[in-house]
């Protein structure tokens, strides 16, 4: 009997309890011929359901499947099943961090093509689900979904304020390509990563792509009309542009208006203070003023307001690996809707 294995293991950077929520799906597809035996592994992070959904086709044709926790050796669910069928179970904390199993066989005369979902909790997924409703998935293909992923995306929400992200739908992860890391779909709000390996560059696309969210989504209308205002002025002038700062096409944002905003906006979010040096020197020493306005509508973004006077929020990025820690400060905004960069500033760490 041949046996095709899949491993679907998410290794624990920090475990405590949480809402019981199953926070990611991951989704696989393969034909099985008789004789042979599906196994698919997994490892829930966090306590909380776990469900496993079957697609069969053709569709009269049975099936089996069991579902085995850690170190058992009889299954904790098993069903029987044609079309489609679950397999339900609960992650507790003795369960956490090993391997769980299921098992998927027939004993048809023709091969089965069968589609699973497994949904399971995860540590940080648990809270990005709880507190934003945001659906995670990936494909076999993507590779693993870790904890520090789930940790990253979390920290880059959260610093955002979940206010200005709210309404985002699913952040799902596909396979490796040659020509995109990452990409928004306005009309699903769904974003998709092509990047799943953890440092300074996947954190750096993964808020480029939260920016065109918030470009589409949540900017208003005047700060809309107004960028692309600054956008078509800039012309061809790469001094009007800041490069690209996470390892792409350093005139990635000459685009369009809308690559424009979100190279600019991952600029500002890695480090406020040189987006805001850079365009403060290109206005003085060489007259072009562009990119500083550009950073100031950046600004207006996270505007609000404490006893009636302007805020804004600034960045950057600490050091770390696989996690990269994001530090945020609530500044005033002077007259000139600058940032107050005078020390002291108290920063918060995500």
């Amino acid at each position: 009997m041949r046996t095709r294995i899949f491993a679907l293991i998410a290794l624990s950077l920090a475990t405590y309890a949480v809402a019981a929520q199953a926070t990611v799906i991951g989704a696989y597809k393969a034909t099985v011929n008789p004789g042979d035996t599906l196994e698919v592994s997994f490892t829930p992070t966090a306590p909380g359901p776990v469900r496993l959904h079957f697609e069969i086709r053709p569709l009269e044709l049975w099936a089996s499947a069991q579902l085995y926790k850690p170190d058992l050796d009889q299954p904790v669910a098993l069903t029987m099943g044609h079309s489609s069928f679950d397999l339900l179970a609960e992650a507790d904390t003795e369960s956490l961090n090993q391997p769980w199993r299921v098992v998927f066989f027939h004993t048809n005369s023709v091969a089965l093509t069968v589609e699973l979902d497994i949904t399971f909790p995860k540590t940080f997924c648990v809270e990005i689900a709880a507190e934003l409703g945001i659906r995670i998935s990936y494909e076999e293909e993507a590779g693993e979904l870790e904890d520090h992923h789930c940790d990253q995306m979390w920290r880059a929400l959260r610093s955002l304020g979940l206010n200005l992200i709210e309404g985002l739908h699913q952040i799902k992860f596909l396979p490796p390509s040659n020509e995109v890391e990452g990409r928004f779909l306005s009309a699903e709000r769904i974003l998709e990563m092509y990047r799943t390996t953890p440092g300074r560059r996947f954190t750096g696309v993964f808020y480029h792509e939260l920016a065109h969210f918030i470009h589409f989504i949540k900017l208003g209308a005047s700060l809309k009309r107004e960028w692309a205002s600054l956008h078509k002025n800039s012309g061809a002038d790469m001094i009007n542009y800041v490069r690209e700062p996470f390892g792409g096409p350093p005139t990635y944002a000459m685009t369009n208006e809308f690559e424009d905003f979100a190279v600019t906006f991952s600029a500002y979010v890695l480090n406020t203070k040189d987006l805001f040096d850079l365009g403060i020197a290109r206005r003085d020493n060489v007259g072009k003023p562009i990119l500083l306005e550009k950073a100031k509508l950046i600004a207006q973004v996270f505007l609000h307001y404490r006893d009636e006077k302007p805020y804004t929020y600034i960045y950057r990025f600490g050091s770390g690996f696989p996690v990269i820690p994001i530090e945020r400060a609530e500044v005033p905004l002077t007259p000139e809707g600058l940032p107050d960069f005078t020390e002291p500033i108290n920063w918060e760490r995500f």
